[in-house]
């Protein structure tokens, strides 16, 4: 039996008013393709990164291009484009992909770039439905039995497309008992990591501690609450946290592109708050990003 393509649902007719670039060309996003032979498709061998845009408008284009960089740089796998056709191709798709989304809505980017050499960038609406729910409620976070592939085999600190299937297996382990749930791996030294594709803190006092860059993906968001942190006379730490020690914090939440800046509701059978009103730190830094960003960023999620 042949299986529905989402993207051919009529739910999904937004792909065929929608652009992407693909190997120099622009497509309509339901006729994008490469080929099966791609190393990309046939062994993940593909690099990329992401961001987001606040108000219409791309947000820090730089950092997720200096990332990018790094990241071809450690694995090998060259980037076609120079970064000011890449800034171009952007443009000429926000253009027309912004046509196709409501007021209260923005465009998620995706630059992706295969070992076979096939560059994809793509933008498409942000699914702020997806993400929502966890702003009223908070996020159920356990700890995954799948740790985390260690730095001296692939350095998590790049952007690559199969380094996410350890990632992958621990969230689908806690969604066989929590499909609302979310999983957080641990190292092989059993501290804190981070999880399918966003970083974590915590909250004790005026102190936010979240793991060593070397360890986990330096998000953009990430370097974004450094900031906040050092503005605010809020300490910010980097290192080894064991389980004990998030247990025992005030607050917890976590960062990404999608995600945003969510609160966490409970670490395995820790629970922070009953109300996410006892929160104190983690609405400041949200309040205190939505600044730097231009716009309410919570206020945008809990519309959905």
């Amino acid at each position: 039996m042949k299986q529905k393509n989402k993207i051919y649902n009529p739910k999904y007719n937004i792909h065929k008013k929608m652009i992407t670039y693909i190997n120099g060309k622009y497509v309509k996003s339901s006729n994008a393709k490469i080929s099966i032979y791609d190393l990309g498709f046939t062994n993940g061998e593909m690099i990329y990164d992401t961001f987001r845009t606040f108000n219409k408008k791309p947000f820090h284009i730089d950092f997720h291009l200096k990332r990018l960089w790094e990241t071809s740089k450690y694995t090998g796998i060259k980037i076609s484009l120079p970064r000011k056709k890449i800034k171009q191709i952007i443009n000429k798709i926000l253009i027309n992909n912004i046509k196709y989304i409501n007021d209260n809505e923005d465009l998620w980017c995706f630059m992706r770039f295969t070992r076979s050499g096939s560059s994809i960038i793509e933008m498409n609406r942000i699914k702020f439905e997806n993400y929502s729910k966890y702003y009223l409620k908070g996020l159920r976070l356990h700890t995954s039995s799948i740790k985390r592939t260690p730095a001296s085999c692939v350095d998590p600190r790049g952007k690559i497309s199969a380094n996410y299937v350890n990632l992958s297996l621990a969230r689908e382990e806690i969604w066989k008992f929590d499909r609302k749930g979310n999983a957080i791996l641990l190292d092989l030294e059993d501290k804190i990591n981070e999880g399918y594709g966003f970083n974590i803190f915590f909250v004790k006092g005026r102190k936010i501690i979240t793991p060593k860059d070397e360890k986990v993906l330096n998000g953009v968001v990430r370097h974004f609450i450094k900031k906040i942190a050092d503005k605010n006379n809020l300490k910010f730490i980097k290192k080894d946290i064991n389980l004990k020690e998030a247990y025992h914090s005030d607050e917890c939440f976590i960062t990404a592109t999608g995600w945003g800046i969510c609160p966490v509701k409970s670490l395995d059978k820790k629970i922070f708050f009953r109300k996410l009103s006892s929160y104190k730190i983690v609405p400041f830094i949200q309040n205190e990003y939505s600044k730097i960003v231009g716009i309410d960023f919570v206020k945008q999620y809990l519309k959905f």
